[in-house]
C-alpha cells in the first residue's frame, strides 16, 4: 500500500513538472512569436542582407557672396564580392589595369573570402564607368564623393581639408564637421545562404542625407587680393612667410586670412619641391608645419604694435595724458640695465603724441613703470590677452606670459614696448580691434550661417560681443593718436589718398637675438574716425630692410586702396 501511494505521488510530481515545462515552453514560444517577432524578423533578414554604404555629399563652404570654396566631386568606390565572382582571372586582370594597381595586390583582395572587399576608393568617375561597362560578375561600382577645392591654394590654412572618408582634418572643415558632414545612406541587397545576391529581388536603399552649406564672412575677392599681395612681398623680401588678417573691428567678422606659403588643398599630402630623403616621422613633421595656420597656431613677440595696448592702459588709468612731455637720449636705464631706443641718437624732447608717432621706447618704458606691475597685469587680463580669442578655428595657441610674481622692473620695461612675451597674430588683431572700436571686446570668426539644401537658413551664428574693456573716451583718443602715426609718424607708407587711416608699425627680433632675424609688422584701420576694417600684415624674417613701417605698412596701404571702394567706403 505504501508503495502504491509513493508511486502515485511520484507520478504526480513528474506530471506536474512536465506540465510546468510544457506551459513554460508554450509561453516562451508565444512571447517570441508575438512580442519579439519584429526583432527576430530583422535578425533573420540580416542573415540574408548585405549592406553597402552610400556616402552623403558633404556640405559646401561658400563665401559671403556665394562663391564656392569647397564642394564635392563625384568619384567611385570599387569593391568585389567573393561568392559572386565567376571569372576571377579576368576580374584581377581588368581591375589591376584600369586602377593602375599591382596585380598581386588585387589578387589578394579578390581571392579573400569575405562578404565584401573594397579594392579602391576615390576612383575617377570615368574609370568607374569603364569598369561598370565590363559587367564583371562580383564587381560593384558605387558612386561616391570626394572633396574638391576649386581655388586649390586659396585660404588653405583656413579652410582645411578632409580625409579619405570625407571627415574634416584641419581648419574650418573640422571645426564645422557636425554641420558639413551628412548622414550616409545604404544599399541593402538580399542573398541566399551562400551569400550570392538574388537577382529577382529589388534592392532596398536608405538614401543619404547631404550635409549643410556653411557660409563664411570671408570674401573671395578680398582673400584673393590679400594673398597676391602677401606672395608679392614674400618674394621681394625673400621672407620665410607672410601673414595677413583683414577683419571688421566692430563685430569680429573675418574677411580674409592669409598665411603664405599656402598649400594645395586638393593634394595636401605632397610636400614642396626639394623636400626629399625624409623619414616617415620627418615627413609627417614637415606636413604638420606646412598645414599650420601661423595666424592662429603660432605666437610671436608683437614689438611696437603692443605700444597701442600700453598707451590705452596708461591713458585709461590716468598715469599719462596727451600733453605730457618726455625726453629721449637714445636709451632708458632701468635698475642696472640700459635699454636703448631704436633711434641711437635719441628723439630728444617730445610729447606723448610724438612719442607714439616716433615709436619711442623710452616713452613707453616711462609710462609702463608709472603704471606698475600689478596694474599692467590687470589691464593685460582686462584686455583679454591672457585667454584665447575664441576664433572658430582649431588649435588656437595661448599667450606666453611671465607670471606676475616673476615680473620685475626690467621685465615690465621691456613688456611695455612689446618684448619678452608672445601672443598670436589673431590675439593682437582682436585686442587692437577692441581698443579702437569703442572699447568692446569682440570674438573673431568666419562662420556666418548654415544653409539647407534649398538655401533656407538653418542656423545663424551671432556676433559675440564681449565685455567692455575700455571707455569710449580712451578709445576715441587712441583712434586720433593712431591716425597721427599714419599722417605724421612712422606709418606714412600706409596712407591712402582720400581716406583717414590709422595704424601702428612694429619691428621685433626673434629668439635667439644672436640670430639677427626680425619680424616686421603693421596694423592699420579705416576710416580712422569710424573703423570698418582692420588689416594686419606680418613678414617673417625679411632680408635686407626689415623695418615694419618700410615694408609692412605699404602692404596694408595698397590693400586698403583697393578694397575700401569695394566695401563701399567712400573717400572724404
Amino acid at each position: 500500500m505504501k508503495n502504491r501511494t509513493y508511486n502515485r505521488k511520484k507520478i504526480c510530481v513528474v506530471f506536474l513538472a512536465a506540465l510546468g515545462i510544457v506551459i513554460f515552453l508554450i509561453g516562451r514560444m508565444v512571447y517570441l512569436m508575438i512580442f519579439e517577432a519584429e526583432y527576430y524578423q530583422k535578425k533573420a533578414e540580416a542573415l540574408h542582407e548585405r549592406e553597402r554604404d552610400i556616402k552623403a555629399a558633404r556640405g559646401e563652404i561658400i563665401d559671403c557672396n556665394g562663391t564656392v570654396f569647397a564642394t564635392n566631386k563625384t568619384v567611385c568606390t570599387i569593391s568585389v564580392i567573393h561568392s559572386q565572382i565567376k571569372d576571377p582571372e579576368r576580374v584581377i586582370r581588368s581591375l589591376s589595369e584600369l586602377l593602375d594597381m599591382d596585380e598581386e595586390a588585387v589578387r589578394k583582395r579578390v581571392e579573400k573570402v569575405s562578404s565584401i572587399e573594397r579594392i579602391q576608393t576615390n576612383v575617377e568617375k570615368e574609370i568607374g564607368d569603364k569598369i561598370r561597362d565590363l559587367e564583371l560578375a562580383g564587381v560593384k561600382v558605387d558612386e561616391d564623393f570626394k572633396r574638391y577645392y576649386p581655388y586649390h591654394e586659396l585660404a588653405s590654412t583656413v579652410l582645411g581639408f578632409t580625409g579619405g572618408d570625407n571627415q574634416g582634418i584641419i581648419g574650418l572643415e573640422v571645426k564645422y564637421e557636425d554641420w558639413l558632414a551628412g548622414t550616409d545612406g545604404k544599399i541593402l541587397t538580399v542573398t541566399d545562404a551562400r551569400g550570392v545576391e538574388l537577382d529577382k529581388i529589388a534592392e532596398d536603399r536608405l538614401e543619404p542625407v547631404p550635409g549643410k552649406t556653411l557660409q563664411l564672412s570671408m570674401d573671395y575677392n578680398i582673400q584673393m587680393y590679400a594673398q597676391q599681395m602677401a606672395e608679392k612681398v614674400m618674394e621681394e623680401k625673400q621672407a620665410d612667410g607672410v601673414s595677413i588678417i583683414l577683419m571688421n573691428p566692430s563685430n569680429g567678422e573675418l574677411y580674409a586670412m592669409v598665411n603664405v606659403p599656402e598649400f594645395d588643398l586638393d593634394d595636401p599630402f605632397t610636400l614642396p619641391q626639394g623636400t626629399v630623403g625624409l623619414t616617415e616621422e620627418e615627413k609627417q613633421d614637415a606636413l604638420n608645419q606646412m598645414w599650420r595656420n601661423r595666424s592662429i597656431n603660432d605666437t610671436y613677440e608683437p614689438g611696437s604694435v603692443f605700444k597701442v595696448v600700453t598707451s590705452a592702459a596708461c591713458l585709461e588709468e590716468g598715469v599719462v595724458t596727451t600733453q605730457d612731455q618726455f625726453h629721449c637720449p637714445g636709451y632708458y636705464v632701468v635698475e642696472d640695465r640700459r635699454i636703448r631706443c631704436h633711434k641711437i641718437g635719441g628723439h630728444g624732447s617730445e610729447t606723448f603724441v610724438q612719442g607714439i608717432q616716433n615709436s619711442c621706447n623710452p616713452v613707453f618704458i616711462n609710462i609702463g613703470l608709472r603704471l606698475g606691475v600689478d596694474r599692467f597685469c590687470d589691464y593685460y587680463d582686462q584686455f583679454g590677452l591672457l585667454g584665447n580669442t575664441g576664433v572658430d578655428l582649431p588649435g588656437e595657441a595661448s599667450t606666453i606670459m611671465h607670471q606676475r610674481k616673476n615680473i620685475g622692473q626690467v621685465e615690465l620695461a621691456t613688456m611695455s614696448f612689446g618684448q619678452s612675451f608672445q601672443v598670436t597674430p589673431i590675439q593682437m588683431a582682436t585686442t587692437f580691434s577692441s581698443i579702437i572700436n569703442g572699447g568692446n571686446r569682440v570674438t573673431p570668426h568666419f562662420g556666418k550661417r548654415v544653409l539647407d539644401q534649398d538655401g533656407t537658413v538653418a542656423e545663424t551664428f551671432s556676433d559675440k560681443k564681449g565685455k567692455r574693456i575700455l571707455s569710449e573716451e580712451t578709445s576715441a583718443t587712441m583712434r586720433a593718436l593712431l591716425e597721427s602715426v599714419v599722417s605724421e609718424g612712422g606709418g606714412k607708407n600706409a596712407a591712402v589718398e582720400g581716406y583717414r587711416i590709422g595704424g601702428k608699425t612694429a619691428t621685433s627680433q626673434t629668439l635667439p637675438r644672436s640670430a639677427n632675424k626680425y619680424i616686421s609688422s603693421f596694423v592699420g584701420f579705416a576710416p580712422a574716425d569710424d573703423p570698418q576694417i582692420l588689416g594686419m600684415c606680418i613678414i617673417y624674417n625679411p632680408q635686407g630692410v626689415y623695418y615694419g613701417g618700410t615694408i609692412a605698412a605699404p602692404v596694408i596701404g595698397k590693400i586698403f586702396e583697393n578694397i575700401l571702394p569695394y566695401l563701399g567706403i567712400e573717400k572724404e
